[in-house]
């Protein structure tokens, strides 16, 4: 799977899970997302694997040093909110968010934090395109999500309240769910998980099959 999969994941993960620090305050974060115990086994755990159903493409190609630059300023910054780089993060009063210093550090949004569809677009295709296996499907879901963005912002949000946070958790949720046969892996397991994906919107996908290392 390709590196800046396990980026985009762990950052969704990192963020509903590791910017508090602490399981209970984690499980009551959870909770506050949804009331279904069932949902919550989407999350990974050091104690269970989940499957790996669909291998998903290189979606935001050769930012690997970018992530790091955003990764650094997230810990410096995440508590602290009065400072200018938390603020470039953030939304309303929701944490920092890794995706949106992402897209603002690699021109993917305006110089006010707003997404630039046409610049995120050719950046994907760079990825995406080169894989056979996505090549006619993510367009359809990336412009499905942009318009769900838009919607989103009359919507109140739990997680990923920023214009990169939100196109990412719906485009990762949305290729997931439509993952083409011939990447797909067919049995009971993977049906039952995908089934779970559409349950529960507010979860990202399972892509991991165990909780990343942070350390």
């Amino acid at each position: 799977m390709q590196k800046v999969v396990f980026i985009c994941i762990f950052a969704i993960i990192y963020q509903t899970v590791f910017t508090v620090g602490y399981e209970r305050t984690w499980i009551l974060r959870q909770k506050r997302m949804t009331n279904d115990d069932e949902c919550r086994t989407l999350l990974p755990s050091s104690e269970k694997k989940l499957p790996s159903c669909c291998q998903m493409p290189n979606i935001l190609p050769g930012l690997d040093s970018t992530w790091e630059k955003c990764y650094e300023k997230f810990i410096q910054f995440k508590d602290k909110p009065e400072t200018k780089e938390y603020k470039e993060m953030s939304h309303g009063k929701e944490p920092p968010c890794l995706f949106q210093c992402i897209f603002m550090e690699s021109g993917l949004t305006t110089n006010d934090g707003k997404l630039n569809e046409d610049a995120i677009t050719k950046k994907m295709t760079e990825g995406i395109n080169n894989d056979e296996k996505w090549k006619s499907t993510w367009k359809k879901s990336l412009d499905k999500c942009f318009d769900d963005v838009k919607q989103e912002d009359k919507k109140q949000i739990l997680i990923m309240n920023t214009p990169a946070g939100r196109l990412m958790k719906c485009f990762l949720r949305d290729i997931y769910m439509n993952c083409p046969e011939n990447v797909w892996v067919e049995s009971s397991e993977c049906l039952n998980v995908k089934n779970l994906v559409q349950k529960c919107p507010e979860m990202p996908p399972p892509v991991f099959q165990s909780a990343p290392k942070l350390i």
